[in-house]
């Protein structure tokens, strides 16, 4: 599989949903929120980050890329070894293998979860439900925001 193909199938699971691409992201505005997924090249070697997250419009980013910072990845550990051989594009997987899986673990770990955040609240209850664990990952200025400290 190549770069080309991996960003097709990002984006073919994106456009539908409203995700407009611009380079390497795949951006969704909306009046409260914005909505990125990067993908994003290993300096050492043909392999492959999915990271995604959101931007609070009233905030301003002060030189980040995003105020909520994800990365696509499972809690489990064998799911997590499976999507980093997918997305080191040098091994023998088979192409179809590759896009089937992807499309898989891309629907449920990013698709179902970028489709529930859609306003401030939204995003608000994600961070509350999270807490404390998120302390040291979200901007000072967000938490404030929503009142988390």
């Amino acid at each position: 599989m190549t770069k080309k193909e991996l960003v097709n199938i990002i984006s073919e699971l994106l456009i539908p949903i409203g995700f407009k691409k611009k380079s390497n992201y795949w951006v969704f505005n909306s009046s409260e929120i914005t909505k990125i997924i990067n993908l994003q090249k290993s300096q050492f070697g043909n392999y492959f980050y999915i990271n995604y997250g959101y931007i609070v419009n009233r905030i301003p980013l002060n030189n980040l890329m995003m105020h909520i910072y994800n990365r696509v990845a499972s809690d489990d550990e064998n799911e997590n070894l499976r999507i980093n051989e997918l997305l080191t594009l040098e091994n023998n997987i088979p192409d179809e293998k590759r896009e089937f899986e992807l499309r898989v673990f891309l629907n449920r770990l990013l698709v179902d979860k970028i489709i529930q955040i859609n306003t401030e609240n939204d995003l608000g209850l994600l961070l509350k439900n999270m807490a404390p664990s998120i302390s040291n990952i979200v901007p000072l200025s967000v938490q404030k925001y929503f009142n988390m400290e």
